[in-house]
This record gives C-alpha cells, sequence and structure tokens, in this order.
C-alpha cells in the first residue's frame, strides 16, 4: 500500500496538542512510537510520517539520536512507565493503535509490543485487545472505503439537468 490519501492513518500529531504535553510525556509517546513501528524489523512508507512526528515532538538532540539509531538498527528503545501526564493516556494508545494500522496489517511482534506497552500505561490486559479490535475495523473500513472510491472512480457520469 502507498502512502496517500488511502492511508488509514490520515491524521498526524497536531503541535498546539502537542504543546500541552509535558517534554517527559513527549519522549515517552516518541519512544512508544518508535517502539510500535520497529516491531515488525520494517519501516513501511505509511508508517515514515509517524516516524518524522516521533522526532519531531522530542526537543533533546541527544534523544532525538537514540530514536534514529533505533530505527536503523531495528531495535526497540528502553520504555518505562508513564507516570507523567496520565490524562493523555488513553489518547496515547489510540494513537499506537493509529501506528499499527498504518499499513493496513497487524503483525504478531506488533499485538506483542502494544500488549507491553499497554502494561506501561498501567491498563488492564483487556485494554490491548480492545484497542486492537477497534484497529482491525478501522482496517476493515478503510478497505471497505478503498473499494468503494475505486468503484466510484470508474462509474461514468450521468447528470440531471433540471
Amino acid at each position: 500500500m502507498e502512502e496517500s490519501i488511502n492511508s488509514i492513518a490520515e491524521f498526524r500529531l497536531i503541535p498546539e496538542y502537542l504543546e500541552k504535553i509535558s517534554e517527559e510525556g513527549k519522549v515517552w509517546l516518541a519512544r512508544a512510537i518508535v517502539n510500535i513501528l520497529i516491531a515488525d524489523k520494517h519501516l513501511v512508507a505509511e508508517e515514515k510520517g509517524f516516524f518524522k512526528d516521533a522526532i519531531m515532538m522530542v526537543e533533546n538532540d541527544e534523544i532525538r539520536g537514540e530514536l534514529i539509531e533505533a530505527i536503523k538498527q531495528h531495535e526497540s528503545v528502553e520504555l518505562g512507565v508513564l507516570d507523567c501526564d496520565r490524562k493523555y493516556a488513553g489518547h496515547f494508545f489510540f494513537l499506537l493503535g493509529m501506528v499499527i494500522a498504518s499499513d493496513g496489517k497487524i503483525m504478531t511482534s506488533e499485538v506483542k509490543m502494544l500488549s507491553s506497552i499497554c502494561g506501561k500505561l498501567g491498563f488492564p490486559e483487556e485494554t490491548s485487545r480492545e484497542v486492537l479490535h477497534w484497529v482491525i475495523e478501522m482496517i476493515k473500513l478503510n478497505n471497505d472505503r478503498k473499494q468503494m472510491t475505486e468503484l466510484l472512480g470508474e462509474i461514468k457520469p450521468v447528470f440531471v439537468l433540471k
């Protein structure tokens, strides 16, 4: 699947909202995004925007270097528990679900990483399953939309003038 309007993850982090998150929260989220991205050991075109978002939100050059190196080496970075910005924890988790969905498929390694991150967020195990269910439904809906837009693009227009 090419990076285009057909991508399931058509949204990016909104800079105005990032201003509300502490630097520690941004670093945690950037590391979590990178861990999800490398869980399946390769970075596809649809995921590159999320990597740029992760790099952009971190102000510390050393941590940026750590994230870049992690992507190059396909090795996860240390991710502690999220003990700051708790009011955004649910938003972070659904964003990570969107990162998984961005390429239109879910790998076992991504499921395991999301489950691990679920624990780092302090959520019960079933939360991970619920978010994965939502991700699966999003992928199905996106595939349906893609099929419909392709079919609609092939219809010869019929204009009714009144």
